[in-house]
């Protein structure tokens, strides 16, 4: 009898202990992420406002350089003049890169903190899926769109715009780095039931179905695919991101994809409900 106490006593403390220290562990583990949140949110900040003033100076030394071309320079000169001008070009492209690198990591820092304001507003999602796609930004001119989308037909939500085009272009850059320039993109809208219903299609590579359920997770990377159209390697944050900016429209996103039959990422809106 009393070594059944001994033990039930001692067993007791020993799960006390170890509820002990899993709660010991899970607070260090949070205190740590919210340490790390708070360096990624000040480190941004402070590497975007050098950014901005590099940008400006090199979009105004550009400024110069093409004022300055003038065809009674020798042919020397000119030379010299055309090669600071590509190298100029280059070195914006690169902060641009940059720049698109640490406001990833703000949002994502954002995302952490719950302080990710949405402005939301009624519009067409047909309106704005179309303004997207003549946007130069969004893709290359070379690279092919098959858009299936009826013209005629508004289909109403309420959304915060600016994020929403953030999703669809993250979307259709991920399409245009991952697959050959040659083949297509095919971006669809249309309704089901009570939501909207957008997706963007790709001929690449495919992801293996294992990794379906990781691509949306924070800063993760399917390793065994390679950028085909962009000298980019972004951080793994633009799915993260675009994610958490559909749940919080009350919508969903999904990927179908196949290895060696390209990739299909969608994502849902819920109609606009007039009351």
């Amino acid at each position: 009898m009393i070594t059944k106490i001994v033990a039930l006593l001692i067993g007791r403390e020993v799960f006390k202990y170890k509820r002990a220290k899993a709660r010991t562990q899970k607070l260090a583990r949070q205190e740590a992420q919210r340490r790390m949140n708070e360096f990624v949110s000040i480190a941004s900040h402070e590497l975007k406002t050098p950014l901005t003033s590099i940008k400006g100076n090199i979009q105004l030394m550009g400024r110069r350089l093409k004022s300055s071309t003038n065809e009674t320079h020798s042919v020397e000169t000119q030379q010299l003049l055309a090669e600071a001008r590509e190298l100029l070009d280059r070195t914006d492209q690169q902060v641009g890169r940059l720049t698109s690198l640490v406001n990833s990591l703000l949002e994502t820092s954002r995302i952490n903190a719950n302080t990710m304001d949405l402005l939301f507003e009624v519009c067409d999602l047909n309106s704005l899926l179309q303004e997207v796609v003549k946007d130069p930004r969004s893709i290359s001119a070379k690279r092919t769109l098959h858009i299936n989308i009826s013209e005629d037909k508004n289909i109403i939500v309420m959304a915060d715009i600016g994020r929403i085009k953030q999703v669809i272009l993250h979307y259709l850059s991920n399409a245009h780095k991952y697959s050959a320039i040659e083949c297509p993109i095919k971006i669809h809208l249309r309704e089901e039931g009570s939501m909207a219903y957008v997706s963007v299609s790709d001929e690449g590579p495919g992801i293996p179905i294992g990794e379906h359920k990781h691509i949306w997770e924070r800063f993760y990377r399917v390793s065994s695919i390679d950028v085909l159209n962009s000298s980019e390697v972004g951080l793994g944050l633009g799915l993260h991101i675009s994610r958490t900016i559909v749940e919080q429209h009350h919508g969903r996103v999904g990927v179908q994809s196949i290895p060696g039959q390209g990739s299909m990422f969608w994502f849902t809106l819920p109609l606009f409900q007039e009351k």
